[in-house]
């Protein structure tokens, strides 16, 4: 979901390999309270063991040694977050769901540098980085059916952090200095079964001390097992989530770990399920046209005006550094990223080979047309047998860098179609601008006696009846009393926010 705002990352080749393994990958609360007596629920481990034996004959140093080093990895990596999936542009709802998480962070020692975050992802997806920075995506919050689940879901990745799991996980394997940092972040937020198993645990014992259900976790995990199976409206996409095994198993160990904890709900929170669907209601789901959406091939951005058509047949991915595709078998990837405006494109593609890791050569440095566009092309072969095809649009405002990469020896195959995609870079018509939906969700009560699909059909629900039931937690086939809040999606004309007032106004 490449953003309006603009950046100006270096042409270095890990950069490039960057944006490529990025594609590829798919990639009314009440205050506060301490749990009773200001009891820590959880301990954290300061000093993690392995059973590596082979770390005992052969000392390996680990890159997360103390909580300084939890601390510093955790800022870079949450920082490749942020850049390459961007986080969810609402205030509101970013303030509920740090107050919730620090609501329940209060049972885990250290709990002051806890930030909770909202990644703009569609998939259902959270994780905890070093350093207790824990994310969770539009496409989770959307899942979840009440607070309780949710509380459960920020508790689970809580004791991630606080229990050092990425420590203890590296000291077991240790990252390598050279990987890219958003393959090291997706390593960090990878844990072992028993983990995980310790993660669930606590994240219950977490919700409960706070006046939660504990049943919320087994419930969440049943919805998250669901879908799975079927789908809901989106491309499901490799995310954090496949990381955490089990899912099936996991359902019934946390229904009866639930029933075993003892626990009181607080009456502070009232009904954890309506105000929780409250607070989320017109929560955008699937494509948000404000960051840019596909229709098929073809790429629109209404913010920063322009369109453009990737070859047939391509992976498409859409992130918060960049928007392309890539080849079905990963042979070759197209991507687009917005720079600020170029004093002069010939200097900034010169700036661009000069950036380049040792031992790039310059194929190709010329000035082209790309419609009514001022462009040029920049070819550069880099070591490792890559060769790159980069065009930079002037846009104004805004210099595009289309950048199209391939091995050597596939190159000529498909050169044509990564010198094709910047050519169709055009401006948006005003019938396109005009024609662009977004998918909200959507409240609706429910009637006596009322079957889901009665209801959909009733109040006008682009889920189909399946989709309806898991996002509900219910089943196709069940009947409601009547007065219920069931979510429903509704598609709905797109209008572009509010430019912001010009400084110095009142």
């Amino acid at each position: 979901m490449i953003h309006p705002r603009l950046h100006r990352p270096h042409f270095a080749l890990a950069l490039s390999l960057l944006a490529v393994a990025t594609l590829a990958l798919g990639l009314a609360c009440s205050t506060p309270s301490k749990p009773k007596g200001g009891r820590t629920i959880l301990m954290s481990e300061d000093d993690p063991k392995t059973d590596d034996e082979s770390s005992k004959a052969k000392p390996r140093p680990t890159v997360l040694r103390t909580r300084a080093d939890d601390a510093r990895v955790g800022k870079e990596a949450s920082k490749q977050v942020a850049s390459q999936i961007g986080l969810l542009d609402d205030a509101a709802l970013a303030a509920y769901v740090q107050q919730l998480g620090s609501r329940l962070a209060r049972g885990v020692p250290r709990s002051s540098g806890y930030q909770f975050k909202i990644v703009d992802q569609v998939e259902p997806n959270a994780f905890a980085l070093p350093g207790g920075y824990i994310f969770l995506s539009r496409g989770l919050i959307a899942l979840a059916n009440s607070e309780d689940e949710l509380a459960c879901v920020i508790g689970h990745e809580i004791t991630h952090a606080a229990r050092r799991h990425s420590a203890r996980q590296q000291a077991i394997e240790r990252a390598q200095p050279i990987s890219m940092p958003w393959i090291r972040a997706r390593k960090l937020a990878s844990y072992s079964r028993d983990m995980e198993r310790e993660a669930d645990k606590g994240g219950q014992r977490l919700a409960a001390a706070s006046g939660y259900d504990p049943m919320g976790m087994s419930t969440f995990l049943r919805n998250l097992e669901r879908t799975g199976r079927v789908k809901l409206g989106y491309t499901r996409l490799p995310s954090f989530f496949d990381t955490h095994p089990d899912t099936g198993e996991r359902v019934g160990v946390n229904a009866v770990g639930a029933k075993e904890i003892r626990w009181k709900r607080d009456p502070a929170l009232g009904d954890t399920r309506t105000s929780y669907l409250n607070r989320i209601e017109g929560l955008a789901l699937g494509q948000r046209p404000g960051s840019g959406v596909f229709e098929g091939r073809l790429f629109l951005h209404p913010l920063l005006d322009f369109q453009l058509l990737f070859p047939t047949g391509w992976q498409t991915s859409n992130s918060g550094a960049a928007v392309g595709a890539t080849e079905p078998r990963g042979a070759a990837v197209i991507y687009l990223q917005a720079d600020p405006p170029a004093e002069s494109l010939e200097k900034a593609a010169q700036a661009l080979f000069d950036e380049a890791p040792k031992g790039a050569k310059m194929v190709e440095s010329k000035a082209i047309a790309v419609g009514s566009f001022d462009g040029w092309r920049l070819e550069l072969s880099f070591p490792g047998n890559v060769r790159a095809i980069v065009t930079l649009i002037d846009a104004g405002e805004v210099t595009f860098r289309i950048t199209g990469m391939a091995r050597m020896g596939a190159i000529k195959r498909f050169r044509g179609r990564i010198v094709a995609t910047p050519r169709s870079f055009r401006r948006l018509t005003p019938e396109q601008k005009a024609g662009l939906r977004v998918t909200r969700l959507r409240l609706a009560r429910a009637r006596p006696s009322e079957r889901l699909g009665e209801l959909s059909r009733r109040t006008g629900n682009t889920w189909n009846v399946l989709d309806s039931a898991v996002l509900n937690g219910l089943q196709s086939n069940d009947r409601f009393e009547g007065g219920e809040l069931v979510k429903i999606a509704l598609e709905e004309a797109w209008t572009p926010p509010a430019a912001p007032p010009p400084k110095g106004t009142p």
